[in-house]
């Protein structure tokens, strides 16, 4: 971009207008420029109104005839630097002289980048030579840094979302770094997404430009995190040229290239020395591998629960003929710099299959073998592709092959991470992701990445064995993973305490040295041979009838309609007949009755407000739900008395599904409801109805219920016990008199009345015999009728006729 002091600087312009665009408000830098100032907002008006409106840095020149002060039409260029976008035009006009005019634009040309307005290399040297010679002291004095920078993943950027998208962005950082650079610093483009600054900036005023730089560089919008690293140089008495001083801030930012979690880093001398180190590693890797020198290790995974094998981790190593054998913690950081390390990884995966080829045709115990895969690799166009290829050249079963990515991988690229998984899924491959829990994105993670098993670094119990934090953490990330269908395999086991603490939370699958250190491959054969296997990880099924995980999205429909539609719901796990809440509506606290948020209930033991009959009644419908796998209900009295002294009972009726389960736990979804007042109500009638009961036994009354639309008859409990009758008679009279209970001679005056009730009569009485032994019974019938007047329900009885 064309700098404000550059321009003043320049023979050939004469006049300076700023432009606020928010404002409209025009500022002329000199008094020359004030004759054209009229002519500048008259003409440009619609040039000025669209650059105001850009979101992106713009450099725009126009040549034009212009009248000036001496009446007469001249050339000029018109030119519109929009620097900072929506803030501030510069409009500069100039002479233009034909004579000069071409040699001019050349300069220009060769000079600045065309798409971010910013010097090209060879211009920023000669800038920063003329800084260097203006302000030797100052320089020696280490108060100017010299910052290179470039962009995480930016051929990704290109590869997901175009090369419009990508130029985009350059022109984005362009912009800010016009607008965030001190007076006098000077920017280029080197190429590509590589940027150099060259910047007056002292102690901590440099920490805080370089974070404000990665900070604003951040804020781009696409739905891809754009990140940078940063490498700098920070001047001193050292007579250094410009190339050198761009050398060293590019060796500082390669030592963090890549990295989350370090930004940006400084020149150190020793740098230089470690360098050598890195070229000599790079020079033999080739041959190295040529060689066979990478050799792998397997580290066995056991379920602790059962001491079966379930699976192995490749490691690899690189055993030199001269050297030794060379720490991965040396030469793996090396590889993913100069990119050897997507080779070594594809070798790696390579000597996997082959190895299960082997066991396969020796018939050995096989069980699946995790290979890892950096983010260098993942963004390959053609990484599914390259690694079926080799697979297929094994004929080896995806089964056996699971892909262990690291949790880097994911951050900032989660859409082309499941497309990714997605492919890999699409071909039978499980995904693990390695270290979860070292990063401080692990949460986005499960989230967002479909992944199918999670590692979890043991960092959070390497100074207890589950009885502080760390254990606390670890039961949490287990619980969250398990719930969401994550089987957890925990890597860096050393002690049986570790093991037996992450038993108790659900984590039966372990890896680390308590069960067997990395084993060279004859010696895993061996171990193969002489262990009892289990390919199988453990899994969470869901039920298919509910869509489970929509329950904890916040924005679901399901959980609009559990927060407001369904009554008193709750989400919870069951596990040895104990009870934990894990979600509740509001509704639910108000069926309780208690005086209680959300919060205090789940926090709270569920099983407390129960006696041990009820309790026994609740677990017992679990199990049923458990085994039927459909809804089950129970009514049970509970004992509830949270915010006093005083208890009331409560009798609660409980709708429960069991919608997931995993590994002995369940996971249920109820509803319940407060039928207090009904049972009440049921008791008191039962009651009633029970002495009820006992007076008709004295006093030898029959009674019973017609429904005339339906022709059924409901009788009483002596009609059933003595007359035989069952609990509904259909097609009554008929049914009745077929059975002998209305005698044949009195069967037609009998239907009669049954006429005059669907017909309307109120009341019906007579002396009649019943039974086959023709006993006397006085027989009456009340009628019901709707609010239209129509017949619905007559209430017959029949008291015997005492003489």
């Amino acid at each position: 971009m064309i700098k404000k002091e550059r321009m003043k600087n320049r023979n050939d312009i004469n006049m300076l207008i700023t432009y606020e665009c928010h404002s409209g408000n025009f500022v002329c830098a000199n008094a020359s420029g004030e004759e054209f100032l009229e002519v500048i907002k008259e003409q440009f008006k619609e040039k000025l109104d669209e650059l105001s409106l850009s979101n992106t840095p713009q450099v725009e020149f126009i040549e034009c005839i212009l009248p000036n002060s001496k009446q007469t039409d001249k050339w000029y260029r018109i030119g519109f630097v929009c620097a900072i976008p929506g803030e501030i035009i510069h409009i500069t006009i100039t002479d233009i002289d034909k004579d000069v005019e071409e040699s001019c634009y050349k300069e220009h040309v060769s000079s600045y980048d065309k798409l971010t307005g910013l010097l090209h290399k060879d211009a920023f040297v000669r800038e920063v030579e003329k800084n260097i010679l203006n302000n030797g002291r100052k320089v020696d004095a280490g108060e100017y840094a010299l910052i290179y920078f470039d962009i995480i993943r930016f051929k990704a950027i290109n590869d997901m979302f175009g090369m419009a998208e990508g130029d985009q962005l350059l022109k984005y950082i362009a912009g800010i770094l016009t607008q965030i650079t001190k007076t006098g610093s000077v920017l280029a483009r080197l190429d590509a997404d590589r940027f150099l600054i060259f910047t007056h900036h002292v102690g901590n005023e440099l920490d805080q430009f370089v974070e404000s730089l990665i900070d604003a560089v951040t804020q781009y919008k696409l739905p891809f995190k754009v990140s940078c690293n940063v490498g700098i140089y920070v001047t001193n008495e050292a007579l250094l040229t410009v190339d050198a001083m761009i050398d060293r801030a590019v060796l500082a930012q390669s030592a963090i290239k890549g990295s989350y979690t370090s930004k940006y880093n400084y020149y150190k001398e020793s740098m230089r020395k470690d360098m050598l180190g890195e070229q000599e590693i790079s020079g033999i890797m080739g041959k190295a591998m040529e060689e066979e020198q990478f050799v792998l290790l397997y580290q066995p995974q056991y379920n602790h629960a059962t001491g079966t094998l379930v699976g192995a981790e490749a490691l690899v190593r690189w055993v030199h003929p001269k050297k030794g054998i060379i720490s991965p913690g040396i030469f793996i950081p090396i590889f993913e710099k100069n990119g050897f390390i997507t080779k070594l990884d594809l070798y790696v995966f390579e000597q996997v299959c082959c190895f299960i080829r082997r066991c396969m045709d020796e018939e050995l115990p096989i069980v699946p073998v995790s290979s890892n895969f950096s983010r260098h690799d993942i963004f390959m166009p053609d990484f599914v592709s390259k690694l079926e290829e080799i697979r297929k050249r094994y004929d080896v079963p995806t089964k056996y092959l699971r892909i262990e990515i690291t949790e880097s991988v994911a951050v900032g690229g989660s859409q082309h991470t499941n497309e990714i998984i997605r492919n890999l899924h699409k071909c039978g491959y499980i995904v693990e992701m390695d270290d979860f829990g070292s990063g401080y994105s692990s949460l986005n993670v499960l989230k967002d990445i479909e992944l199918d098993i999670i590692k979890l670094d043991m960092m959070f119990l390497s100074t207890d064995s589950g009885t502080g934090k760390g254990g606390t953490i670890l039961s949490s990330m287990v619980r969250m993973a398990k719930w969401l269908g994550m089987p957890v395999i925990a890597e860096g086991v050393e002690r049986i305490e570790q093991a037996d603490f992450l038993r108790s939370i659900g984590c039966d699958y372990i890896q680390g040295y308590l069960y067997s250190r990395p084993l060279p491959e004859d010696e895993y054969v061996e171990l193969l041979t002489k262990s009892t296997i289990n390919i199988n990880a453990p899994h969470l099924d869901l039920n298919d009838k509910l869509n489970v995980s929509s329950f904890w999205d916040p924005k679901s429909q399901e959980t609009l309609i559990f927060s407001n539609y369904v009554g008193g719901a709750a989400i919870f796990e069951y596990q040895n007949e104990n009870v934990e809440i894990l979600r509740v509506n509001k509704r639910y606290l108000q069926e309780l009755g208690v005086n209680l948020t959300e919060k205090d209930l789940i926090k709270s033991d569920p099983m407390r407000f129960f006696d041990e009959t009820n309790r026994l009644i609740y677990i017992d419908m679990l199990k049923r739900a458990i085994e039927s796998g459909e809804e089950e209900e129970c009514e049970t009295w509970r004992n509830i008395g949270l915010l006093s002294s005083s208890e009331e009972r409560f009798c609660i009726r409980s709708n429960v599904r069991m919608i997931g389960k995993s590994n002995g736990s369940y996971l249920f979804y109820a509803t319940i409801r407060n039928v207090t007042p009904e049972k009440e109500a049921y008791l008191k009638m039962l009651n009633s109805e029970k002495r009820f009961k006992m007076a008709s036994e004295q006093a030898k009354i029959y009674y019973w219920e017609y429904d005339v639309a339906t022709k059924e008859m409901h009788p009483c409990f002596r009609c059933m016990r003595d007359w035989g009758l069952p609990q509904v008679l259909f097609n009554y009279p008929e049914s009745v008199i077929e059975m002998g209970i209305i005698p044949q001679e009195t069967a037609p005056m009998y239907r009669d009345w049954h006429t005059q009730i669907d017909n309307g009569v109120k009341e019906l009485e007579v002396v009649m015999p019943l039974t086959a032994s023709n006993i006397p019974f006085r027989v009456r019938y009340t009628t019901e009728f709707d609010e239209n007047g129509n017949p619905v329900k007559a209430y017959g009885s029949a008291a015997l006729v005492v003489e």
